[in-house]
């Protein structure tokens, strides 16, 4: 009895060093390699680089980066803290990571209180988890930490110090925009 092992392909050809094995779409029954196909070492992913890594961004409640802020990783399934860096200049930051696992990313203030969590993953060797840490509000650069939106029905029955122009006008103050036009609109 000989023994045969079946390769079906479609739409492709295999070749090999002995010839071409199957052809599009057909069924062609060939012997068994005489000696069992050893590897060197292992596979590794090369469009990963070999690397196992996190990959992400820090932004605002406008979508806009947040940059030089301290962000840290956190193994879910040791609840330690693994690694800490800093987003670069458009909010992004990158971990390389040892073991595979389950993190987060935490977007830390200067005092240690955590302000953001990205989404969670799970990571095998060789991937890159993409995560994204969004702040709850606008971030103030000045004074590093943030300024929450505001619901606009918060303003109804309110004061005048409290409206929704008061607080606009304060926003803008406090994020030094100016008027649009300085000069009287009117003729003199």
């Amino acid at each position: 009895m000989r023994k045969h092992f079946v390769a079906l392909v479609c739409g492709a050809v295999i070749a090999t060093g002995a010839g071409v094995l199957a052809q599009s779409g057909s069924i062609r029954l060939v012997p068994p390699p005489a000696q069992a196909v050893r590897f060197a070492q292992p596979w590794r992913a090369t469009s990963a680089g070999g690397e196992t890594k996190i990959l992400g961004s820090v932004v605002d409640a406008r979508q806009l980066p947040v940059a030089h802020v301290k962000v840290q990783l956190r193994s879910l399934l040791s609840g330690r803290v693994e690694q800490v860096a800093e987003s670069d200049d458009n909010g992004e930051y990158q971990f390389l990571v040892d073991n595979p696992g389950t993190y987060v990313i935490e977007m830390v203030l200067a005092d240690g209180s955590v302000l953001a969590v990205s989404n969670a993953g799970s990571l095998r060797r060789y991937e890159t988890l993409n995560t994204f840490v969004q702040l709850p509000g606008r971030w103030d650069y000045a004074k590093r930490s943030v300024v929450p939106v505001v619901n606009a029905s918060t303003f109804f029955g309110m004061g005048s110090l409290d409206t929704m122009t008061a607080s606009t006008l304060t926003m803008a103050v406090d994020s030094e925009i100016g008027p649009a036009d300085v000069e009287p609109v009117s003729p003199q």
